[in-house]
């Protein structure tokens, strides 16, 4: 049989098939190519971020005896690149090329005393001597020149420095100033020339701090500081520090090359930084060990279970989104095959064999099914993203299962010829067997949910190395495929859903029958032969809610999920901020600078406080004691989530059952009154105490007012080292970074195609029944039914099951996020806020279930009636055309 006539006779089922395979194969290939891209700009965010012990990786060797051969820039050099040599290949393809970024090597000797300079004695002072390899190209002298080649002074070395131009001043060292040090060999630094960083924001400082500033130790059992500052030495004098081994430590950091990570490949990198941990003993033998100092496996593991944690949540939603998209596509394919039904049936009893007519029904179906996965696949390419396996599979997976479907649909209803059959003479009665798998669907749904709430979606080695790829969605293994997660309660909400769906099917007779005994006692015939209708429920017509019910629920749980992530995050930056603005300084501020910031536009109140630290024995080493008004300052957080008892004194939860608080700086006497929440946080990272406000100057400047900007607000307090934090910078902090913008915009990507889907399903439903429909509507018109009614009728016959389904989904969407919250870790989001417990207002999901329901009795009741569409035999026979 030929399959073209049939699509082109049934061309507009066919293209609705197509936009519907279009649309699921572009949000299978698309989503996981943002999601992956997102990844990965989160990782190199994160990595940026870090500290640079942290991000990148650093090799020290302290040298605990004399050098095995001259210490020179060539022999560091060598060394340097014996290291890269054992570096494992997934490790040196993410590190940066020699000299590039912050990568660099570097020699210091420390603790040397200054003993006088320029005949002037020093104490409490110290002259570390460095050297760099790229010095020449990160500073630039702004007095003096550069360190030259060592001389000789007093039997000893005297060798050329360079110091950078505050820490100078702050010593009291300019140009020319002889340094004798006090150390056990004779040594004494010439100072040569003063310099500035280059690029002062560079991360390459960050490994070298203490040659921009004076580092203050302080002994112990000592009231003065130590204060110690880093003099850069010249190529020249390298053999000289290399003979003076004490207090001696080479250093080579590698750059990490941030543009090539990739999320994808975080197991195989952390574990690679495990290998050159114990390569590097090997490497560097003799009298200096090596050893790898950096946590940058830890920081990509721990970045791996906020990975996991996107993907479980993307794959809950997903999940039920693909199993809709197949339940619409399923519906569209059946559409397909009910208008080719009776073209079929005439070859099949003209001899055609049950193969040649299996193949026809899926050629027809493939005509509109692979064109589409085509488009959508192409279509993929055009959103940013690294390509992945699932942009690949998903459509030919999509394309697949429909043609499967309607080769099993036409296997069924064609295995013998002319086996027709009338649907609406006599309702069949379920099976045993197919009651029993309907009971056994909503059994492993119920188990699946259990599972996820009380073991949530890992199985305990999620954060290990090695346990699968990161994601499924990233295009490693699966959460659910490899060993970090179990597949089992990825698929609870759609099971969820599919279960509550066929419970609806099962159950929706009993309110209708009651419904319809109710209209039949009305003297108007068109409530009882409406819901008489919709009691029938003909097969073509119940698959929908099938769809509908799971689209509804797993759209409502986005949406609810998405709520309850503003929520916490906004809940979290006020924790964060612990104010509308904060200014915090280690002085006092003076009432000049507090006046000045309540002038600034804007501000509405300045609460000044006194932050100190004291110690609460060995269990709470340090705690924050902040003196202020409580009553004052419960107004200023009247617009956040966190509420303050009104008493005196409160303690953070740590500190509940202690009694009395004794400690230094605390009021004694003092007893607890209430507990404050949500603060500590603010304030430092031990548990906090709020007194009343005593005698002490403020350091801390609580500001309410609209508008705030910190640059201002420090700008007006003019106050030496003060820090200011916002809640607009601390939410901007946790709600703008890659991965939580792609999870928020995924999830409404996602409740939008749902919302979509569902109403297509009820689009493809009425389109279905509409042969049906116009046999009944056309014999009552004929009986003297007006337009008017019938457009009722119609509206009575679909709208029973929609509400119904309407319903459940709307409840059943927002029972997930109750059912399934324990099994889902979103604190990566939510700056590290369990988000249970802080549920938005249902008036978003209530709004999409009514603004789907009101769209579907819409379409009921604009759908055309028979008398409208031709003559009235014509509508009669509309049953017998099929």
């Amino acid at each position: 049989m030929n399959p073209w006539p049939l699509v082109r006779a049934h061309r507009g089922v066919a293209a609705v098939l197509l936009l519907l395979t279009l649309s699921a194969c572009l949000l299978l290939a698309a989503v996981p190519k943002v999601t992956r891209s997102a990844y990965d700009g989160t990782l190199r965010d994160v990595t940026a971020a870090a500290a640079a012990g942290v991000g990148d990786l650093v090799v020290v060797s302290p040298r605990r005896a004399g050098p095995d051969a001259p210490v020179t820039r060539g022999s560091l050099l060598a060394m340097e690149r014996s290291l890269r040599a054992v570096l494992p290949a997934e490790l040196s393809a993410v590190t940066a090329p020699p000299g590039s970024g912050s990568g660099h090597y570097s020699l210091r000797k420390t603790r040397e005393p200054i003993a006088s300079v320029d005949g002037e004695p020093r104490n409490y002072q110290y002259l570390d001597l460095g050297w760099l390899s790229d010095t020449a190209a990160r500073v630039r002298y702004v007095a003096g020149r550069p360190p030259g080649p060592p001389a000789r002074l007093g039997g000893g070395p005297l060798l050329e420095v360079a110091l950078a131009r505050e820490p100078a001043a702050e010593m009291r060292l300019g140009v020319g100033a002889t340094v004798l040090l006090g150390g056990p060999q004779p040594l004494a630094a010439r100072v040569s020339g003063l310099f500035e960083p280059v690029r002062p924001d560079d991360r390459y400082w960050q490994h070298n701090t203490s040659v921009r500033r004076v580092v203050r130790i302080r002994p112990p059992r000592s009231e003065i500081d130590d204060r110690y500052v880093t003099g850069l030495v010249s190529d020249a004098s390298l053999p000289v520090l290399g003979r003076l081994y004490a207090n001696t430590t080479y250093r080579w950091v590698f750059d990490v090359d941030r543009p090539a990570l990739r999320a994808a490949r975080i197991p195989e990198l952390a574990e690679a930084v495990r290998a050159f941990r114990g390569a590097v003993p090997v490497a560097i033998r003799g009298s200096s060990p090596g050893a790898l100092e950096t946590s940058f496996d830890e920081l990509l593991t721990g970045y791996l279970g906020r990975v996991r944690a996107a993907d479980a949540l993307l794959l809950l939603v997903l999940g039920g989104l693909t199993a809709v998209a197949l339940g619409v596509i399923a519906l569209a394919v059946r559409l397909l095959g009910d208008r080719t039904r009776l073209s079929l049936a005439l070859a099949r009893a003209r001899g055609a064999s049950l193969a040649r007519v299996a193949a026809t029904a899926t050629a027809v179906t493939s005509a509109a099914a692979v064109p589409g996965a085509a488009a959508g696949y192409a279509l993929s390419y055009a959103v940013p993203g690294e390509v992945t396996a699932v942009t690949h599979l998903g459509p030919p997976s999509v394309a697949a299962a429909a043609a499967l479907f309607a080769a099993g649909q036409a296997v069924a209803a064609h295995r013998l010829p002319l086996g027709e059959r009338r649907a609406d003479v006599a309702t069949a009665r379920p099976s045993p067997r197919r009651i029993a798998t309907e009971a056994a669907v909503v059994v492993v749904a119920l188990i699946g949910a259990y599972l996820l709430r009380s073991r949530g979606l890992g199985t305990g080695t999620a954060g290990a190395p090695g346990a699968g790829g990161v994601s499924g969605l990233g295009g490693g293994s699966a959460p659910g495929t490899g060993e970090g997660t179990d597949p089992f309660p990825l698929l609870a909400p759609a099971g969820l859903a599919v279960a509550a769906a066929l419970v609806v099917l099962r159950c929706h007779a009993l309110p209708l029958r009651l419904a319809t005994r109710l209209a039949a006692r009305t003297r108007s015939a068109v409530p009882f032969l409406g819901l008489a209708l919709a009691a029938r429920s003909r097969p073509v017509s119940a698959l929908p809610v099938l769809v509908l019910l799971p689209a509804l629920a797993v759209s409502v749980f986005g949406v609810t999920v998405s709520g309850e992530l503003t929520a916490t995050q906004e809940a979290a930056a006020w924790q964060r901020a612990g104010a509308p603005a904060r200014l915090d300084a280690d002085l006092p501020f003076s009432p000049e600078a507090i006046e000045r910031v309540r002038r600034v536009p804007g501000v509405r109140r300045v609460l000044p406080a006194t932050r100190t630290s004291v110690r609460l024995g060995e269990e709470f080493p340090t705690a924050t004691v902040l003196a202020v008004d409580v009553r004052a300052y419960r107004a200023v957080l009247r617009d956040a989530p966190v509420v303050l008892p009104d008493a005196p004194v409160l303690v953070s939860p740590e500190l509940t059952g202690r009694g009395a608080i004794e400690a230094p700086g605390v009021p004694p006497r003092l007893s607890p009154g209430g507990v404050v929440t949500g603060l500590a946080a603010a304030y430092g990272s031990g548990p906090l105490i709020v007194v009343p406000p005593g005698g002490a100057l403020p350091n801390t400047l609580l500001v309410e007012g609209d508008g705030l900007d910190g640059g201002r607000l420090l700008a007006a307090a003019a106050q030496p080292g003060a820090q200011a934090r916002t809640f607009e910078d601390a939410l901007a902090e946790i709600t703008r970074a890659p991965l939580t913008t792609t999870l928020r915009r995924a999830l409404a990507v996602v409740t939008a195609a749902l919302a979509c889907y569902a109403l297509a399903a009820v689009a493809v439903a009425l389109v279905a029944g509409a042969a049906d429909r116009a046999g009944a509507l056309s014999h009552l018109c004929a009986l003297g039914l007006p337009e008017s009614q019938a457009r009722r009728l119609t509206v009575l016959e679909v709208s029973p099951m929609i509400l119904l389904s309407t319903a459940a989904g709307l409840l059943l969407g927002l029972a997930l996020p109750a059912v399934l919250g324990p099994g889902l870790d979103l604190r990566a989001f939510t700056g590290d806020l369990a988000v249970a417990g802080r549920p938005p207002g249902p008036a978003v999901p209530v709004l999409l279930a009514c603004g789907v329901a009101a769209a579907t009795v819409l379409g009921a009741f604009l759908h055309p009636v028979p008398g409208r569409r031709g003559s009235l035999g014509t509508a009669l026979r509309a049953g017998d055309l099929g």
